[in-house]
């Protein structure tokens, strides 16, 4: 997509964003509005440059002594100690008890004295610099109880350092109550955003366990850290996690926002390929990570000079990183990277983000709701864009995996055709030719690496097998490089609308037609099959999964100019639909058998004897067959792999009643060590001989 047409997405999705802040901002005035609607009057901020410092010696100043500060005093990135001086009124006839609030929970000092013309009186004594447990109230703000005779008002000076961070300090006089209404509205919010930024987290994490890619590592550790520094920013963390550690509740805020600074500058160095598009502009990057490297490490030496240091690089280095990165990705989607698009949008939603925020801060745009909400507003839409990002860099990825796939069979064809030709014709040259046979052989090679690593990818894992079906075992080993043998598992959803009822587990064992590169050809089009069958309409039984499969196959394979498919193109297949609640099963197989072990008897259930891809089936289509199992019962089914092997003492094949055999005298094994008996006496029957072909088990214990 050119650059000039993402203007129109861009801003509808900004004007979406300012519109949602609005809205929940008007929804959130009673429990997010400060010293406006409230009886307390801020009187000012004494100047920095006063060399008064006693709270007794500032306590005898006028009120026009304390410059005035605004709604919301804001000092900007300050290690100096701030007075601010307040008056809080009681205009009603009656006793009262209110609270007085801060919320800024990153304050290394928030000291409360009463104000007099004599001097001041401390009243309380708190901040990251003292334990959690000495906070005056149990809350994530710096909350002071203050009690207000009928038709009175007290005098305050409020004592305020952040050591080096941005220093604001929202006030705000609250009744007790008014604070519980609220905070059950900001823990809805925050806990809105933690979960999208958790669920964003782990599925990141799956995604990198599959793909195993350097950039969605970044990925996972630019998320995590910045998990943990909302927890911190919000105040979560000294609440809960860290409530004994003054050093930790100190450090984490530079720590975890240089961590994520730095995976987030090397996501984008890996991501959108600088290195391969743009060398200068990567070194530039990579100079800048390893800055924010040596801060994350500064940040942990605990000292003022150090903290302010770390705490003002990191923020210049991220202000400079949000200037920089949106033209970056503009750069390189100009070198049609196409996954560069959601990047592009996740900077500019992010960017913009953080404008309004500064809008905020300075007066221009006025908005409680978003000061306590917009940059996890932003951060939340952010990652959730840049998960696109992976999700579709992975796509293409595919994608473009399975066109080289299809084109290695030709490759090689070609290359022996050369071969041949080249060997008759041209002797002299023998050597040479030897090279080039070599060279193309070493390319192919790395391609077919490239598409086994293809295929291992949509292999269920061991996990999601174990998921379905606790007790099994897969005994696979391709015969080559790729296989042409696969296995699949699958559930149908509590929606469906199977004939064995819904939430069904599923398997399936599936040998392609040959091994090696034509065979995992083929693999990748019955996976497809079998993923399309679980919430296809018309499927409702293992059999209308082979029939479907099998009209799929045979419109997708080559044909000739008689308009008939290869006879020799298709699978066989072994498909079983169980009901953990009712224990029974169906199932329905092409040339591939099903086999019930029960009180160390082999029950047999035979497949149609027409394999998927054969240009004719009776009208009727596959069939399917229902058993009743019992607890304790075990499933098998294999290819021809095994029992086609040959080996032993007269170097004979195998074959499936011996295959039977074995799985029956090991039937009583725990799964694990039947698997292991498997393969010890394959390898023992094959001996020197090559193995023929790919080779797929299946054990399943009913429970």
């Amino acid at each position: 997509m050119p650059l000039r047409k993402t203007i129109l997405p861009v801003f509808l999705l900004l004007v979406s964003l300012v519109f949602i802040t609005i809205s929940l901002g008007k929804d959130s005035d009673q429990g997010f509005t400060y010293a406006v609607y409230t009886p307390l009057k801020i009187v000012g901020a004494l100047p920095t440059s006063s060399e008064l410092s006693s709270a007794d010696m500032i306590a005898t100043l006028a009120d026009n002594a304390f410059e005035e500060t605004g709604p919301v005093p804001t000092f900007g990135f300050s290690d100096e100690h701030h007075w601010i001086k307040l008056k809080v009124f009681n205009f009603d006839d009656e006793y009262k008890e209110q609270v007085l609030e801060v919320k800024s929970p990153i304050l290394n000092v928030c000291n409360l004295y009463e104000s007099s013309g004599a001097g001041a009186k401390q009243l309380y004594s708190t901040g990251d610099n003292k334990l959690f447990r000495f906070r005056p109230r149990d809350h994530l703000n710096y909350q002071f109880p203050v009690s207000l005779a009928p038709n009175s008002h007290r005098e305050f000076l409020l004592e305020v350092s952040a050591e080096g961070e941005q220093l604001q300090v929202p006030l705000a006089l609250l009744d007790p109550s008014e604070i519980s209404t609220r905070d059950e509205k900001d823990r809805l919010l925050r806990g809105i955003y933690f979960g999208i930024i958790l669920f964003v987290l782990l599925f990141n994490l799956f995604l990198y366990l599959i793909i195993r890619e350097k950039s969605s590592l970044y990925y996972v550790l630019y998320i995590f850290s910045l998990l943990v520094l909302q927890i911190s920013l919000t105040g979560f963390g000294f609440r809960f996690l860290w409530p004994n550690s003054i050093y930790v509740a100190n450090v984490a805020n530079p720590f975890f926002a240089s961590l994520s600074i730095f995976a987030l500058i090397r996501f984008t160095q890996e991501f959108l390929n600088l290195g391969k598009f743009y060398p200068r502009l990567n070194k530039a990057f990579a100079l800048t990570g390893h800055i924010v490297a040596i801060n994350c490490l500064l940040s942990l030496v605990y000292t003022p000079i150090t903290f302010k240091i770390s705490v003002l690089t990191i923020n210049v280095i991220a202000l400079i990183l949000n200037i920089a990165i949106i033209p970056t990705v503009a750069l390189v989607w100009k070198k049609k990277f196409a996954p560069a698009r959601f990047f592009l949008y996740a900077f500019i939603v992010l960017v913009a983000s953080v404008f309004l925020f500064i809008l905020n801060n300075f007066g221009i745009y006025r908005s409680d709701f978003y000061a306590a909400y917009g940059l996890q507003i932003g951060s939340a839409v952010e990652v959730i864009l840049l998960s696109f990002a992976i999700v579709d860099k992975f796509k293409r990825f595919r994608e473009d995996a399975f066109k080289r796939l299809m084109i290695i069979n030709d490759m090689k064809e070609k290359a022996n055709e050369e071969l041949e030709t080249k060997v008759k014709d041209r002797t002299a040259e023998i050597v040479e030719q030897k090279q080039v046979v070599e060279k193309q052989k070493e390319e192919i090679v790395d391609s077919i690496k490239y598409a086994q690593r293809i295929q291992n990818s949509i292999l269920p894992t061991e996990s999601e097998i174990k998921e379905i079906f606790p007790e099994n075992f897969v005994f696979f080993k391709p015969k080559d490089l790729v296989s042409g043998d696969f296995y699949w598992v699958g559930k149908t959803t509590d929606e469906s609308n199977w004939e064995l009822g819904s939430g069904l587990h599923l398997f399936a064992a599936v040998d392609c037609t040959g091994h090696g590169v034509p065979g995992a050809l083929m693999s990748i089009l019955g996976y497809n099959g079998l993923e399309e069958c679980i919430n296809h309409p018309k499927v409702k039984s293992p059999a209308d999964m082979l029939n479907l499969i099998n009209n799929r196959i045979i419109s997708a394979l080559q044909h000739d100019s008689s308009g008939e498919a290869n006879m020799k193109d298709g699978m066989d297949v072994a498909i079983g639909a169980y009901n953990p609640e009712t224990r029974k099963i169906q199932f329905s197989g092409a040339k591939n058998n099903l086999y019930i072990c029960r009180d160390n008897e082999m029950i047999e259930l035979k497949a149609d004897r027409i394999s998927i891809g054969a240009n004719y089936i009776d009208s009727e289509g596959y069939t399917n067959q229902e058993y009743q199992l019992n607890p304790g019962d075990k499933i098998y089914t294999f290819t021809d792999g095994y029992p086609d092997q040959f080996g032993g003492p007269r170097n004979k094949k195998f074959k499936s009643k011996t295959l039977l055999q074995t799985l029956r005298e090991c039937s009583e094994m725990a799964m694990e060590e039947q698997v292991t008996a498997l393969q010890q006496t394959f390898e023992e029957w094959k001996g020197k001989n090559e193995q023929i072909d790919d080779v797929c088990v299946i054990g399943i214990q009913i429970l």
